[in-house]
């Protein structure tokens, strides 16, 4: 029955444009999946968050690509709204864009569009692309604390603020709601710190003490890693998201009172994950999948409901999906692919039978039938996982001589996704075990 629903929600928007929905995007940063209640690890506290995904679809293998940054909410984000791949996104400027943005093709579509909170992404500026604006904000905050209020209240408020206007008003809106949270500098109320006593606070099993991990370049740590210290970040974290969830609570009851609740899609997304000290990194610059990966939440009218999906895919998709969704034609450039078919089917598999990942020129990683590859091309390293046996990531697998037919199969499908995004790295030169 919700399969039929949905497809005639959809059906309806295409066909006939009726009751266009709204769309609601918001989207934190540095929140893997762990910092969600509804993904079952811990002890987090997002009620809000989980009422999105208990009304909806939520993806558990949601990957960003990648980066070419430190900063990797640009790439991210960049990816986002403009639907290319990794690589081509980089090329990206002011002036040098593959085609409108995401907010601009639902403008041309008759869409009324608000931005508030943060802005990291390479192209034209929000003030260029977006109807209205509340609070820009950068990607690194000195401080969360200003004389108006604290930042996640000020975004939060903003948004409300605009559902209220836009309420008044017959024309369908897209609002993008950016918060910087939990992203440091992690600054919140004592009573959000309060709920999450270090002595508490479970961390993964892929948290040790011990040596910082030899082959990542960033890490916001010096070693030897301390999980004492990492219980206090994730008691930060984890406050600066429960916060956040407050004011997304908020969202949700102005989308309710004014009457636009039944007819919103809301997704709610991170740009990427973050380690605090899973794998020996403390930090976000790596491929692990506790910072590769970030929720993926989408509810709206005629979606199934409660539904967790598996497959693997980026965040980025959503681009194509929101398109498809409320009937616009995707355009053949973008790269990513429209999760709709998963959404409505779930015999429907993932659009991508392996997920490449690659950070600057010193790592690369591919998934392909839950083994992961991941390369330190500049160290000549490797490491093989069994995500199935070893989701953590803990057991590095690459000496067995019984895996040499895995590891020809993920060679052969990087080398394919190096052609298709154009990655010049030779790795077949470094790993010329792995490659034909």
């Amino acid at each position: 029955m919700q399969k039929l629903l949905f497809s005639i929600a959809i059906f309806l928007v295409h066909f006939f444009g009726v009751a266009q929905p709204n769309i609601i995007l918001i989207e934190s940063d540095d929140q893997s999946n762990v910092a969600v209640g509804a993904y079952r690890f811990g002890n987090i506290k997002t009620p809000n968050i989980d009422k999105i995904a208990e009304s909806g679809v939520y993806f558990t293998n949601a990957y960003n690509m990648g980066c070419w940054s430190p900063a990797v909410c640009i790439p991210s984000r960049t990816m986002l709204f403009n639907g290319t791949f990794l690589w081509n996104a980089s090329k990206i400027t002011k002036k040098n864009v593959p085609g409108p943005s995401l907010t601009e093709r639902l403008k041309t579509a008759g869409y009324e569009t608000y931005v508030t909170g943060k802005w990291h992404a390479l192209g034209k500026s929000p003030k260029a692309t977006f109807d209205n604006y509340g609070t820009i904000l950068p990607g690194q905050l000195k401080t969360y604390n200003s004389k108006d209020g604290h930042y996640t209240d000020i975004v939060g408020k903003e948004s409300v603020a605009f559902i209220k206007m836009a309420a008044k008003r017959k024309k369908p809106f897209f609002l993008y709601t950016a918060f910087n949270a939990p992203h440091v500098p992690r600054q919140t109320e004592q009573k959000y710190y309060d709920m999450y006593p270090p002595k508490e606070v479970i961390l993964p099993p892929s948290v040790k003490a011990g040596p910082l991990h030899p082959n990542i370049k960033y890490n916001y740590t010096s070693a030897p890693l301390n999980p004492k210290t990492m219980k206090n970040r994730y008691q930060q974290n984890n406050a600066m998201v429960t916060h956040m969830d407050d004011r997304i609570g908020d969202i949700i009851s102005a989308l309710k009172n004014n009457g636009l609740y039944e007819n919103s899609i809301i997704v709610f997304m991170s740009d990427h994950g973050i380690s605090f000290g899973e794998n020996g990194v403390a930090g976000k610059v790596c491929l692990y999948d506790i910072s590769a990966k970030a929720p993926l939440i989408i509810m709206g009218p005629g979606m199934p409901q409660n539904k967790k999906k598996k497959e693997r895919i980026y965040l980025q998709d959503i681009y194509p999906t929101i398109l498809e969704l409320v009937g616009i034609d995707i355009p053949e450039y973008i790269e990513f692919n429209s999760l709709v078919p998963q959404i409505e089917d779930n015999t429907i598999v993932s659009p991508y039978s392996s997920i490449y990942l690659a950070m600057f020129n010193d790592q690369r990683a591919i998934v392909k039938d839950n083994y992961k590859l991941i390369l330190y091309p500049q160290a000549k390293a490797a490491e093989l996982y069994n995500l199935k046996l070893d989701p953590w990531e803990t057991k590095n697998i690459i000496t067995d001589k019984t895996k040499t037919p895995t590891l020809k199969k993920m060679g052969a499908a990087m080398l394919q996704w190096q052609k298709n995004t154009g990655d010049t790295l030779n790795l077949k030169y470094i790993y010329p075990n792995y490659f034909k």
